[in-house]
């Protein structure tokens, strides 16, 4: 992967940053903070290679992409830091360490997930401001931008209440309430609101004039996510 820092200048940025923002003596240092970093990197390197959008990846051969990341990438570096707390909280549990990389992204990114969630391997953000991501069962070539919800609206907090398909489009403002399933290959629109109701595979869900949410069959051969990868979404 074509890095913008050198690894371990990034992984001092990141505790730089942590530092000036949460000055609470916790120190980013330790031998599960080089696994949990390590494991990341090759986390992002797994996803980025198979998104299209410019400045993730770049094609080598027939076939073959090769990713990039660079910190100063806001969507990029958000994305990261969720791989980097999921995989410091697989490693270790350190809950106060994975507690402030989520701050650091609501600090910068101005959006909210678990370090505990369980976000797909391959997913994308596109400009999150705004966003909260709840846990819930998701599943590959998710794609989310700026104000998007994701609630079960249950106590549980396990998530598994809620499940998402593949290829799961989620446009600005759109939002998923509630705990009824999500089929493959959805597309949720601008401000349409998905509230407790199941919705099959190879639908769109649109906000009409009237403020309506109406869901309807894809017509198009592709779902709107497939346009983000360079893999097909079956």
């Amino acid at each position: 992967m074509e890095l913008s820092l050198k690894k371990d200048e990034l992984l001092e940025y990141v505790r730089h940053q942590l530092n000036t923002f949460l000055p609470d003596g916790h120190d980013f240092v330790g031998g599960d903070v080089e696994t949990a970093f390590s494991l990341a990197l090759d986390r992002t390197e797994f996803c980025f290679e198979k998104i299209t959008v410019r400045g993730y990846s770049i094609q080598i051969s027939e076939g073959r992409w090769q990713a990039k990341f660079s910190h100063l990438h806001s969507d990029q570096y958000s994305q990261f830091l969720y791989y980097l707390s999921n995989s410091l909280w697989r490693t270790s549990e350190n809950v106060t360490l994975c507690s402030k990389l989520i701050n650091l992204n609501k600090i910068l990114n101005g959006m909210f997930y678990s370090f505990k969630g369980g976000l797909p391997d391959i997913f994308v953000f596109g400009h999150p401001v705004g966003t909260i991501i709840g846990n819930a069962s998701y599943s590959d070539f998710l794609v989310i931008f700026q104000n998007v919800t994701i609630n079960t609206g249950t106590e549980s907090g396990n998530g598994e209440d809620l499940k998402l398909g593949k290829g799961l489009f989620l446009a600005a403002g759109a939002k998923i309430i509630g705990n009824s399933p999500i089929g493959n290959r959805v597309s949720v629109g601008v401000d349409a609101v998905v509230n407790q109701q199941a919705i099959g595979d190879d639908c769109v869900v649109l906000k009409n004039d009237r403020g309506e949410v109406v869901v309807k069959p894809r017509k198009k051969s592709t779902c709107m996510a497939q346009n983000y990868f360079n893999m097909p979404i079956q």
